[in-house]
């Protein structure tokens, strides 16, 4: 049961993130906001870095790195883009449909087969998340995928969700090809250094940047790195899908945060979801 603390570990590292991202950086650009929260979770993982071993690294490993690269830069840049855009509570339930496809992509690159019960809970989280989405203000079953019509940022989250279900199951394959803290340490520090290169063509003022709030900038470092690091250490304990489904638990308490924070209405009908949610970790946690 330790990947399921691990798994709300993250959870909780993301709607932190995601939350404080929305609240005090999107007034950046897509790239600066990118830039924000990978320089300020920097500082902890160069001190973690230097408390760890480097294993035997063989070529699958790196092969599925050099894979991992342009998904991920291309799924953060998304990412940056829909939290600007829209509400956090139109477009972050998305994100659900990730452990779904990952029914998929876990089978076809890690061998990874659930049972019954694995599968109705994930179906669970993912159904949950659309109910929370009831509450955009639009009448009807439909009004959330409605939305995916009329709100960028809900089409660039499903986007991202389908590619976070082959880098998630990437991310997977290199931890059993290397060591989970070593790959959750290096991989960001690497992941980071390659969005550094497209700075000098950009327009972004770095100074500017990371004194834009530094206090809350490394509370969010905090909070990505947790996110990083729980996931790391948990997803070689539990089915990838199973882990991704817990981790989109972030969706509920960004949904909530959203509401109570940064007062995103109407609030009340996206409570509905979360029973659909927790009953589906619960399958998974119990019966996975």
């Amino acid at each position: 049961m330790l990947w399921l603390f691990l798994g709300l570990g993250a959870a909780v590292g993301d709607a932190g993130a995601d939350v404080l991202t929305k609240r005090y950086f999107s007034q950046l650009s897509p790239y600066a906001m990118s830039l924000a929260r990978l320089l300020f979770a920097l500082p902890f993982l160069v001190l973690a870095a230097l408390f760890i071993s480097r294993p035997s690294l063989d070529r699958t490993f790196w092969v599925v790195v050099a894979a991992m690269l342009p998904l991920e830069v291309a799924a953060t840049l998304m990412y940056m883009r829909a939290l600007k855009v829209c509400h956090l509570s139109l477009c972050l339930p998305f994100l659900a449909f990730t452990p779904v496809f990952m029914i998929f992509t876990g089978w076809v690159l890690l061998g990874e087969g659930l049972n019954r019960w694995g599968v109705m809970g994930t179906i669970f989280i993912a159904s949950g998340s659309y109910i929370l989405s009831l509450g955009t203000g639009q009448p009807g079953f439909w009004a959330p995928l409605k939305a995916l019509a009329r709100e960028s940022g809900a089409r660039l989250m499903l986007a991202v969700a389908a590619i976070y279900s082959f880098s998630a199951a990437l991310f997977k394959l290199a931890i059993l090809h290397s060591e989970p803290v070593f790959f959750g340490v290096t991989y960001p520090l690497v992941f980071t250094g390659l969005m550094l290169t497209g700075y000098p063509l950009s327009q972004v003022q770095l100074g500017q940047t990371l004194r834009f709030r530094p206090g809350w900038g490394v509370v969010l470092g905090f909070f990505i790195v947790l996110s990083i690091l729980s996931l790391a250490q948990g997803i070689q304990l539990a089915p990838a899908t199973y882990l991704i489904a817990v981790k989109r638990l972030s969706l509920l308490m960004s949904v909530l945060l959203g509401g109570l924070w940064l007062k995103e209405r109407p609030f009340l009908p996206r409570l509905l979801g979360a029973a659909l949610m927790c009953t589906g970790v619960g399958l998974i946690a119990l019966r996975g």
